[in-house]
C-alpha cells in the first residue's frame, strides 16, 4: 500500500483509509543526525524570515500580534536549543 507522507493513514487501492501509517523515523544514528541538521536549518531559515517580516511589518501589528510573535519566537528558540543539544549528543555517539 502506498504511504501518503502527509496523511496519517496508508491508503488502499480504493483510496480509503486503511491502517495508521508508521512514523517515518530515521533508523541509524547518522540518519537521525541528518534529520536533526535539516530541522536546525529549517528553524534557522524560518527565524531569519520572521525577523525580516518583523522589520517590514511590525508597525502595522497590534499589541496582541506582537505578543503572539514573541511567544512564537520564544517557542522556536527553545526548540532550536533542543535540536542543537540533540545534535551534540548524536555527534558524540558517532564520535564526530
Amino acid at each position: 500500500m502506498p504511504v501518503d507522507r502527509y496523511a496519517e493513514y496508508t491508503e488502499n487501492r480504493n483510496g480509503l483509509e486503511a491502517e495508521p501509517r508508521e512514523r517515518l523515523m530515521p533508523r541509524t544514528l547518522q540518519e537521525q543526525l541528518d534529520q536533526v541538521e535539516r530541522d536546525i536549518k529549517l528553524f534557522t531559515e524560518f527565524d531569519r524570515a520572521e525577523k525580516a517580516r518583523l522589520n517590514c511589518e511590525s508597525y502595522l501589528w497590534t499589541a496582541e500580534d506582537r505578543i503572539e510573535w514573541q511567544e512564537t519566537q520564544s517557542d522556536n528558540a527553545r526548540r532550536l536549543r533542543e535540536l542543537l543539544d540533540e545534535r551534540e549528543v548524536l555527534r558524540r555517539q558517532l564520535n564526530l
